[in-house]
């Protein structure tokens, strides 16, 4: 069965099993997101996993956003990721953390890279991605928090070579 539709499958059963399908609540796909695997709209009453996430990642990590997306709507708007929310993580059988950790941090999830990237010039060490580039020109006065004797006057933004093809749009223009 195709990935998608067994999540979306999964989403409404589950949206049935805990009574929030009869009070309007339902499933959507966030199509545009690249960083956030799920959401929780109150106001809309939908839950919305990232599709981009789902595609990559397995079937059991997808399924563990939608049942986090669910413990926050049981738990009700204005508990974030409280206590009342972990009880309700539990209860419904998702894992009850605040975040996804994504594999390059050791987690167990797979990440779509920015389309640029924060690097050190001297060592080429990578800091983080950037799916918009940053409107920062002039980056020689600028450090980490808590790296500033490494990366003072030493960080550059370059394009996140995606692939090494000609017709990559992420090419670094010279």
């Amino acid at each position: 069965m195709n990935k998608l539709i067994e999540i979306q499958k999964f989403a409404a059963e589950k949206l049935e099993e805990w009574y929030l399908a009869g009070i309007g609540w339902k499933f959507v796909w966030d199509n545009k997101a690249t960083r956030r695997y799920g959401q929780c709209r109150y106001y809309k009453k939908e839950i919305g996993i990232t599709k981009k996430l789902v595609l990559i990642n397995t079937i059991e990590e997808s399924k563990d956003v939608v049942l986090h997306e669910i413990a926050h709507a049981l738990a009700g708007s204005g508990h974030g990721h409280d206590a009342e929310w972990k009880r309700m993580c539990i209860k419904v059988g998702a894992r009850p953390e605040r975040c996804y950790t994504p594999e390059e941090k050791g987690g167990t999830v797979k990440t779509i890279k920015g389309k640029w990237k924060l690097i050190n010039k001297d060592t080429g060490q990578l800091y983080r991605y950037y799916h918009r580039k940053p409107r920062r020109q002039r980056w020689d006065c600028i450090w980490l928090q808590g790296k500033k004797q490494e990366t003072y006057g030493k960080l550059q933004v370059v394009a996140n070579k995606l692939n090494n093809t000609d017709s990559s749009p992420y090419k670094i223009k010279s």
